[in-house]
């Protein structure tokens, strides 16, 4: 079987169909009738050979061949778009979306996005707070930073830079709270990120830190529990207990005093910082300019780390 023109043009129907799983919600997004979307499916079937939906009463299912073959085509389809923005943008793109988790854009980017302008006058960037797994065939951002254990899928990926972590409080809670040694915690409340990174159980930061410094009998379990960083950190500064600290996001609290290591025990995080965009990107100048400026600000914020 090849590819002819029919056959190709099936395949956006097809991608929609599996995004949604829904002739009639393909159709509305597509513009056309229940009809010819199914028309179109169809035709995909007879020339592959192979059924990619199972019609059920009242819904369409994915068989396992539709799963694989609706992978590849949302990968390719969303490679044939980046290419083809980046061509059409040539080299008058000036604005540039970028996706970064809301604490470490709160903590960690924000301080230093004017310096960013000061030295890019002609440069804005569209900031977008989001965290979790990033589906490309709906992506709104030309440019990532994720905080992840692996590189991202379907992009160019290069590691900024490794988070390390260690407990933090403030002086007050810790004055109340005297850790000599790591058994003191469980004294103390333990504030959670519950989304570290992808995939990652809810108490996982504390689960390996606890494990590294080879104090087994507190569970890592115990505590308050947060949706993003930036809120445990927060509750740590409001005294409500020991949150786990990240380099990237406690840094700057330690240097004004407004919160404290008990331990000089930091631990590698399993999940790095990584920059990531579509591949098409690479020789954008804009994306060029802002992946310049954050790797200089990596390199200045690792020689001032506190850490």
């Amino acid at each position: 079987m090849f590819l002819n023109s029919q056959t190709l043009a099936s395949l956006r129907f097809f991608e929609a169909a599996a995004r949604k799983l829904s002739f009639r919600k393909a159709a509305a997004e597509l513009h056309v009738t229940d009809g010819a979307v199914s028309q179109q499916i169809k035709h995909l079937e007879e020339a592959l050979g192979q059924k990619l939906f199972l019609r059920l009463p009242r819904r369409i299912a994915l068989t396992e061949a539709g799963e694989r073959f609706a992978a590849t085509v949302r990968k390719a389809l969303a490679e044939i778009e980046d290419e083809a923005r980046a061509i059409s943008v040539g080299d008058t793109r000036t604005e540039i979306r970028v996706r970064v988790n809301p604490s470490f854009a709160l903590r960690w980017l924000m301080p230093r996005v004017g310096d960013f302008y000061a030295q890019h006058p002609g440069s804005k960037l569209f900031m977008i707070g989001e965290y979790g797994d990033i589906d490309l065939s709906e992506r709104d951002f030309d440019i990532t930073i994720e905080q992840a254990v692996h590189p991202l899928t379907g992009l160019h990926s290069e590691r900024l830079f490794d988070e390390y972590i260690t407990p933090v409080c403030t002086p007050a809670y810790l004055q109340g709270h005297p850790l000599n040694t790591p058994g003191g915690l469980a004294m103390c409340t333990l504030l959670h990120d519950a989304h570290a990174w992808s995939g990652s159980a809810n108490d996982a930061e504390w689960q390996v830190w606890l494990q590294e410094v080879g104090v087994l009998q507190i569970p890592a379990s115990q505590g308050r529990f947060f949706s993003l960083a930036d809120m445990a950190i927060q509750a740590a500064l409001n005294d409500q207990g020991v949150a786990m600290g990240r380099t990237a996001l406690v840094g700057d609290l330690l240097k004004a005093g407004a919160l404290v290591a008990p331990f000089a025990l930091k631990v590698k995080s399993p999940a790095s910082y990584w920059l990531a965009f579509p591949s098409a990107y690479s020789e954008t100048p804009a994306i060029e300019i802002v992946g310049n400026w954050l790797r200089s600000e990596v390199k200045r914020f690792l020689a001032q780390s506190p850490f």
